[in-house]
């Protein structure tokens, strides 16, 4: 266990690494593309365009991949946080998980087929095939599918050992809440906001 973990964890920061490089080339070609647009420079890069746009989908689907590996992505859990720790919510589980595994593993496999039947270059980059700009696809959903399935894993454990895998990353999530900030800013708010729905409650009863 603790090699798959080093493992994960070096892939995140590949992840995170390229994907910060992929966002410095971003930054810096959008400048010099603003520069070129002054009148008194002559120098027009035609191939600036899709420099930028080969590193940004690139820098998206590593950031994404990272996401998936850490549980980072945007969701809707009021339904999941009233479920939390509970039998159906072990369940529920189980089924996004499996969910989003067939979801990736679809992806993974047009992004190849994709990847295949591109064999043309690009406009103004011409030893660049489009296949180099395709492979982030197949390259992020495959990570993504691995990721996800550890969490399939990770939740059939979950079920069958009565929520011990969830206590364990309710302890870790906790113990990395305390050393953050903002992670701090926000329970505060949610606790205020809980007492402020507490206190409204005997009101509205009445």
């Amino acid at each position: 266990m603790n090699i798959l973990k080093k493992t994960e964890n070096a892939v995140g920061k590949f992840s995170r690494a390229v994907a910060s490089i992929c966002l410095g080339i971003v930054f810096v070609l959008f400048l010099l593309n603003i520069c070129t647009r002054i009148p008194f420079i002559k120098w027009n890069p035609v191939w600036i365009d899709e420099t930028i746009q080969f590193f940004l989908v690139w820098m998206i689907f590593l950031a994404a991949m990272e996401l998936v590996r850490v549980g980072g992505h945007f969701m809707v859990d009021i339904l999941t946080d009233k479920v939390h720790g509970t039998l159906v919510g072990r369940i529920f589980r189980i089924l996004s998980t499996v969910i989003s595994l067939i979801t990736y593993g679809v992806i993974f496999y047009f992004g190849v087929q994709l990847c295949l039947r591109s064999t043309a270059s690009l406009f103004t980059l011409q030893f660049m095939k489009k296949s180099y700009f395709y492979a982030c696809i197949p390259f992020s959903a495959f990570f993504m599918s691995l990721f996800t399935l550890r969490d399939v894993v990770l939740a059939f454990m979950d079920l069958f050992t009565g929520g011990r895998i969830t206590e364990k990353q309710d302890a870790e999530k906790a113990a990395l809440a305390a050393g953050d900030e903002d992670a701090q800013a926000i329970a505060e708010a949610a606790a205020a906001l809980a007492a402020d729905e507490a206190a409204q409650k005997p009101e509205t009863d009445k």
